[in-house]
């Protein structure tokens, strides 16, 4: 009895100790589901075509790339390219909810993507992410388990974005690897040796500092076997600074693992973009800078915070380019970054834990999306 005993405490405290750690698959990432407002064929066939876009995203791992002329009729043969789907409803409050799921086929959308140029990306890092916060002076790691909402709201980005999500278990051998200032500090080598228990190809590590109405300003370092690149985020609240954090880590590894055509070295005209904000903003410069006449091909070199510099093919010269981007509406010619004014980071201008991002790639054309 005594042997039984000592064995399920064992098991017990395995179980404790590994059971609630959260690996988040990104699932099938040739299956989508949306809401419909019915069954008919031309709701169907719309829905069809945004599903695609979304798979589009996951399996490139670029988050504008349904906005490429590349993928334009791609997109229009969606009905053609699904395997199965089926319709679900729900009922709440007197109204009924309809929803298309679908699952597309892997094989000809990947021959099709790569036939057009687009990115397969097959082998997924996994990302571990930490998260530190600061409020009222006082620092600590964050446990999603105490943040429901922001937690399920990482989960669903990570899955939209096709990303293998590792979070901690935050228990107590967490706690005594790593500390809130490890994070704060960059200790890379204190965040190595915390994140060595759990699976994981790529760390994440974010520092949040709590500022008016449940806001957040926050600064993120990514981790990878090559070193490590810093990005900041503008002031956003708890769900949307993860969300952030995600989306601009996966553009990264997406630009190193799966890059577009012509990403490898520097063979084109590298233009910044700055107050690119979020997702919808990056997609739709990508759906822009896909309609410009003189651009012919569009690859991300580097992401930091609302900054994204990419390397533009040109069918024609520097000045057909500036004229096309000045005139389209949606952007303001900057000045390069000599003339700037230097943009204090959540540590605070002069903190001895500031930590400056990695410098970006000089480039050619500065401009700035009106939003």
């Amino acid at each position: 009895m005594k042997t039984k005993a000592i064995s399920l405490c064992a098991g017990l405290l395995l179980l404790l100790c590994f059971g609630p750690a959260v690996a988040e698959q990104p699932g099938d990432l040739y299956a989508a589901e949306v809401a419909v407002a019915d069954e008919g064929s031309e709701a169907r066939n719309a829905a069809l075509s945004k599903m695609l876009a979304d798979v589009l995203v996951r399996v490139s791992g670029n988050a504008g790339v349904a906005g490429m002329p590349a993928a334009r009729d791609l997109l229009g043969s969606a009905p053609s390219l699904v395997q199965q789907y089926r319709y679900r409803t729900l009922e709440g409050e007197g109204a009924v909810s309809r929803y298309l799921w679908a699952r597309f086929d892997q094989t000809t959308i990947e021959r099709m993507m790569r036939e057009r140029g687009l990115p397969v990306w097959v082998q997924r890092p996994r990302v571990l992410m930490w998260v530190a916060t600061e409020r009222g002076g006082r620092r600590s790691l964050l446990n999603l388990e105490n943040e429901p909402q922001a937690r399920a709201a990482a989960l669903a980005r990570a899955r939209h974005r096709g990303m293998p999500l590792q979070l901690p278990l935050m228990d107590l051998q967490d706690q005594a690897a790593l500390t809130a200032a490890d994070l704060w500090s960059g200790y890379l080598s204190g965040i190595r040796l915390a994140s060595a228990r759990y699976p994981h190809q790529a760390i994440l590590a974010g520092r949040l500092s709590a500022r008016r109405g449940g806001q957040w300003q926050s600064s993120w370092m990514l981790i990878d076997a090559d070193g490590s690149q810093e990005f900041q985020a503008p002031t956003l609240g708890l769900d949307e600074a993860l969300e952030f954090g995600l989306d601009q880590t996966q553009n990264l590894l997406a630009a190193h693992y799966a890059p577009m055509p012509g990403a490898g070295g520097r063979s084109g005209t590298l233009v910044e973009f700055s107050d690119v904000y979020d997702l919808a903003a990056y997609g739709g410069l990508i759906a822009l800078l896909g309609r410009l006449e003189p651009i012919g091909q569009v690859a991300l070199r580097y992401v930091d915070g609302d900054r994204f510099v990419f390397e533009l093919q040109l069918r024609g010269d520097e000045q057909e380019l500036s004229r096309a981007l000045e005139t389209s509406g949606r952007l303001l010619a900057q000045p390069g970054p000599g003339l700037r004014v230097p943009v204090d980071t959540p540590g605070g201008s002069g903190a001895p834990d500031a930590k400056a991002s990695a410098a970006p790639p000089e480039a050619d054309l500065y401009y700035r999306l009106l939003n």
